[in-house]
């Protein structure tokens, strides 16, 4: 009744009620929880979970911002870990994009020329994609091709990023930060 009352009479519709109810909560389709995992992270870190009774989907809505923000910044510094391990000058963990960022001067990664192991490898990885993308395009692929297909990519991925990195000037004068986009 007291969110009733505090309505005025002209705005009073079932979304500015739910609105109104759930201002306090995080809503399930919220980034924030999202990346920690859903609902069910955030229930295992002990969070309390609030569901609409008519909720076809049945989301729900985390009911402790704070333990949410929590489990962002743990998450957040858990990836900000591996960057720091890359030798940057400094890392800022953050929920949101900092202030002004988009303002401040970059640095790009420098080209490197692959060893000829890897440059085989990399031939090798992607003449097998090829050859796997092929067959799941034709229907001919057996039921773990898919997995495979993700396998490849992912040696890809790894060979591509060997071919470039910052230089030791940049990594000394700059930082970097982790966020959430």
């Amino acid at each position: 009744m007291t969110v009733w009352n505090s309505l005025p009479s002209w705005n009073r519709d079932p979304h500015s009620i739910r609105r109104a109810l759930t201002e306090e909560m995080i809503p399930a389709t919220d980034k924030r929880v999202q990346f920690v995992g859903g609902l069910e992270a955030y229930e295992e870190a002990g969070g309390q979970v609030q569901r609409e009774l008519f909720d076809e989907l049945n989301a729900g809505y985390a009911m402790d911002v704070a333990l949410v923000e929590k489990l962002v910044a743990e998450k957040l510094e858990t990836a900000a870990a591996t960057v720091r391990a890359e030798g940057w000058k400094w890392v800022e963990c953050s929920a949101t994009a900092p202030a002004g960022y988009h303002a401040m001067k970059r640095h790009y990664p420098e080209a490197l020329p692959l060893s000829e192991e890897d440059q085989a490898a990399l031939d090798a990885a992607q003449a097998e994609y090829d050859e796997l993308a092929e067959l799941i395009e034709s229907g001919m692929a057996d039921d773990e091709a898919e997995a495979k297909l993700s396998d490849v990519e992912k040696r890809i991925d790894t060979l591509n990023a060997r071919s470039e990195a910052y230089s030791p000037e940049a990594l000394e004068q700059a930082g970097t930060f982790v966020f959430l986009d």
